[in-house]
């Protein structure tokens, strides 16, 4: 008991020393704590080792819940099993040769929201389109505050967040708001907010999320009638009645009326048009939010059509804009607008916009003239698509348009190679054509102040290696760079030396043939007048006569 009573006055002594040294202690104590920060759910258990490398007279844990006597060992553990005190702050200290010092732990201790809820500040049911409301995300019971973040969703999308920099330790109730002005495309949307608790590496990982449910608003917004459904004028021809659709979108749904008069209403969203319905209607839109009005003009008209005019030339490779212009006086699902080359259908369109009068609409079409249609006749063609009439469309054509298409040079490369050989003493004419409109003129370029004009070149051994030659025009110029080889003339080397070989196989032929002539003139015989001369009786015959005279050769005669 006496040794407890003195252990704690040592402590006390040493804490008092402690608060002398302040953060100096800190820097130079030789203590170690594994892990040096610990994040840990409130009531959660948490442990940390303190370890020194020195020799000391004691080390032990000074804190609020858990604290560790002093021990002689290089090692001890702070340990609690359910931590519930929010400002805790345990340090470890070692007695040592210097004074006295200590380390400590920082300690976050967190808690989750017990809620997070969603709400509107100030306000019921649907919301007016433009208008602006506050949305309200309320947080219960968290803690740190200073690790909280509150996001702010609309569907998937993060569309705000609130950051909370309070350094309270304890549990507290944090409020988020959110200032949105929605539009018709919001009606429906989905909004919802998130309590994240950022407790940095030693916390949970991926950082503790607490959603809201979400809340879907309601947006209500003044009717828009669809404008490319319901055109401004329509055109009718007598006996072909025209349906015509008034559609409007609004929240909540508008009806559909159409005033012919002051009297006469009708309520629905189509209106069959025909030449004895008044010039003037209007169509109406209603909802409780407000009214929407379109009006519509009945004509009774024709049509025209006229190309418009390009005037100067086109050049290859630059896109241009031919305009076919018409004035509509029929009443007309739709307008097919076609551009024609000769008899070929280049590109075509269907118009079915019209504007509150009857001038003059247009088209462009965009063409890439090539070169080849210099000199083409390009017309336009309008037809009126009236749905299902007994009759054919009416259909316009107009005068034909021919156009001049200019294009750049292009030198013919198969007549002017990029090498040409020539042989000393044998001048040759290389010949430069490019094709292009208008024509272009051709140049050489010997050296840079050497210039020749016209398609052909003589060149010969003096001639210049490099040559240029240059095609241009009004619309750009067009170069070939031709290398000139020189080549050495062996052809007269080469016919002597075939003379030569030519003379030389006669001379063999004639001595052949000589010997063979001697030969065969020394083994020719003329039996002409031949007489017979009597058989040797020492050359056996067999018992017949011989008709061709034989001489007995002796041994001497064959040696011979």
């Amino acid at each position: 008991m006496l040794q407890h009573f003195f252990g704690i006055l040592y402590l006390l002594a040493v804490l008092q020393i402690l608060s002398f040294t302040g953060s100096h202690a800190d820097d130079e104590c030789p203590l170690q704590i594994n892990p040096q920060r610990v994040v840990v759910r409130y009531g959660g258990s948490v442990s940390a080792d303190c370890s020194t490398s020195v020799p000391h007279r004691g080390m032990g844990w000074e804190a609020s819940e858990g604290a560790v006597p002093m021990t002689r060992d290089s090692l001890t553990t702070w340990t609690v099993s359910e931590l519930r005190e929010w400002g805790i702050e345990p340090s470890c200290f070692i007695n040592y040769n210097k004074p006295p010092c200590a380390v400590n732990l920082p300690v976050t201790i967190y808690k989750t929201p017990d809620s997070v809820s969603i709400s509107t500040v100030n306000h019921n049911g649907p919301m007016m389109e433009g208008n602006q409301y506050e949305l309200q995300c309320d947080v219960l019971n968290v803690a740190p505050v200073q690790s909280l973040t509150v996001n702010w969703y609309k569907g998937q999308t993060l569309v705000d967040q609130t950051i909370f920099t309070d350094t309270i330790k304890t549990p507290v109730n944090k409020t988020s708001k959110l200032l949105i002005r929605p539009d018709r495309a919001d009606d429906g949307a989905q909004y919802w907010c998130e309590a994240k608790l950022e407790l940095g590496e030693e916390g949970p990982r991926p950082p503790l999320t607490a959603p809201s449910k979400t809340l879907s608003i309601t947006v209500y917004f003044k009717p828009i009638i669809d404008e490319t459904k319901l055109p401004s004028i329509v055109s009718v021809f007598p006996g072909y009645p025209v349906v015509i659709v008034c559609e409007a979108e609004g929240n909540p749904k508008p009806t559909i009326s159409w005033s012919l008069s002051t009297t006469d209403i009708v309520y629905s969203e189509t209106l069959t048009v025909t030449d004895s319905t008044p010039e003037d209607l209007l169509c109406i839109a209603n909802s409780s939010v407000g009214s929407t009005t379109r009006s519509v003009k009945v004509s009774k008209q024709d049509i025209s059509i006229s190309t418009g005019n390009h005037t100067g030339p086109m050049i290859v490779g630059k896109e241009y804009e031919l305009q076919c212009d018409w004035t509509l006086y029929a009443v007309a699902k739709s307008v097919v607008v076609r551009l024609y080359r000769g008899q070929t259908l280049v590109d075509q369109t269907i118009i079915t916009d019209s504007s509150n009068s009857s001038d003059r609409k247009s088209y462009k079409f965009k063409i890439h003239p090539k070169k080849t249609d210099d000199g083409a006749l390009y017309w336009c063609e309008a037809e009126l698509e009236l749905g299902e009439r007994p009759q054919p469309p009416p259909k316009v054509t107009s005068e034909s348009l021919n156009i001049t298409v200019h294009f750049g040079p292009i030198i013919n490369e198969t007549k002017l190679l990029s090498k040409v050989p020539v042989f000393r003493g044998y001048p040759l004419a290389i010949v430069c054509e490019a094709e292009g409109n208008p024509k272009p003129t051709i140049s050489w370029s010997l050296s840079t102040t050497d210039i020749v004009y016209g398609e052909t070149l003589n060149i010969t051994e003096l001639t210049p290696k490099d040559l240029l030659c240059i095609a241009n025009n009004s619309v750009g110029i067009t170069t070939r760079r031709v290398k000139v080889v020189l080549k050495e003339d062996y052809l007269p080397l080469i016919a002597g030396l075939v003379a030569i070989t030519v003379a030389f196989i006669s001379v063999i032929f004639i001595f052949i043939y000589s010997i063979y002539y001697k030969t065969a003139k020394m083994g020719r015989y003329n039996l002409k007048d031949a007489k017979l001369s009597p058989q040797n009786g020492d050359i056996a015959q067999n018992g017949k006569d011989n008709s061709i005279p034989m001489k007995k050769l002796s041994q001497s005669n064959i040696l011979a």
